[in-house]
């Protein structure tokens, strides 16, 4: 059963910290979700964005090229520990921006939870 969200989780907003393990590097890192604002650059590079049924934004149907450049830009962005620019992101192991961007949209509240997508 899904945890209740509550006021407290509500009001954390972007003070929310999730620490996220990135076996390439064998290390943690610490990120936040995502402002209202941020969220909207990100999508802002994908274009038009189709919708699934539950409100929430369909992914993966989205160009590979504008995906992997909105990934970066949200890892750039919600990365806390250690602080990146975009540029530094670009140059992290071949998959990591994307798996850190991800993890950020999740707790962001616009991608559904990876093991919710591996039970798929």
């Amino acid at each position: 059963m899904p945890n209740r969200l509550t006021k407290e989780a509500i009001l954390e907003g972007t003070n929310r910290r999730v620490t996220l393990h990135v076996p390439d590097y064998d290390a943690d890192v610490v990120v936040r979700p995502l402002s209202d604002g941020e969220l909207s650059k990100v999508f802002a590079l994908l274009g038009d964005i189709p919708v699934k049924e539950d409100g929430t934004p369909n992914i993966d149907k989205v160009e590979v090229a504008k995906n992997l450049e909105a990934l970066r830009l949200a890892t750039s962005l919600g990365l806390v520990e250690p602080k990146l620019t975009l540029d530094e992101v670009a140059s992290m192991k071949f998959g990591v921006p994307e798996l850190v961007g991800m993890k950020i949209l999740e707790v962001s509240g616009v991608a559904p939870p990876a093991d919710v997508k591996k039970k798929k």
